[in-house]
């Protein structure tokens, strides 16, 4: 059976600033941690698909973001999988864009996935979107973008769920999962 994920957005759904000047910058949102731990021990992979227009602007280099990925989330104990990066500019076209789904797409290869079993959490409707293209489901946060109800309002026709943090959408995805799980039991079907 293939694994399901929770995709999660970076800027403004994991850590702050939405736009930062130096990879330094970024802090870890209060409380993303727990959330993470949370579905992580729920089984759920993690991984993060994140925009990066600052590595075209010249900011930082795709090596440097990566480099600090890796040493961030070890840092905070979190086995969160990729980065699966766009680094174009956001005026810029390209194939991996949100909503678009080629990088989920990578990473449901890479570690099999069930797109179709899986969610996104991020506080932008582009990350809503791209689930309901995948054929999951959307949760969107107001701890970045989603701040600005005009955000929430295009957000809404794709959004499985809207609260103000991730620790919420973790709880929405794990209260889901468990309503679902006990539904199968009852009705004697093994699946989860």
């Amino acid at each position: 059976m293939a694994n399901r994920a929770i995709f999660l957005d970076l800027n403004g759904t994991l850590v702050l600033p939405l736009k930062q000047q130096s990879l330094g910058e970024l802090t870890l949102i209060p409380g993303a941690d727990a959330a993470v731990r949370r579905l992580l021990a729920a089984g759920f992979f993690c991984p993060v698909v994140t925009v990066q227009a600052r590595i075209e602007k010249g900011l930082f280099t795709e090596a440097e973001f990566r480099g600090w990925f890796a040493g961030f989330f070890a840092a905070c104990g979190l086995e969160v999988k990729g980065p699966y990066v766009c680094l174009h500019r956001y005026n810029h076209p390209c194939p991996c864009k949100k909503p678009r789904t080629l990088l989920y797409e990578q990473a449901a290869a890479d570690l099999s996935l069930d797109l179709k079993r899986s969610y996104t959490i991020g506080d932008s409707p582009s990350n809503v979107e791209a689930a309901r293209r995948f054929g999951g489901m959307g949760c969107l946060v107001r701890t970045g973008w989603a701040a600005d109800d005009k955000v929430v309002e295009q957000a809404q026709p794709c959004a499985a769920f809207i609260g103000d943090t991730l620790g919420q959408a973790a709880e929405w995805i794990l209260h889901r999962e468990a309503s679902n799980s006990t539904i199968a039991f009852r009705s004697g079907r093994v699946s989860t």
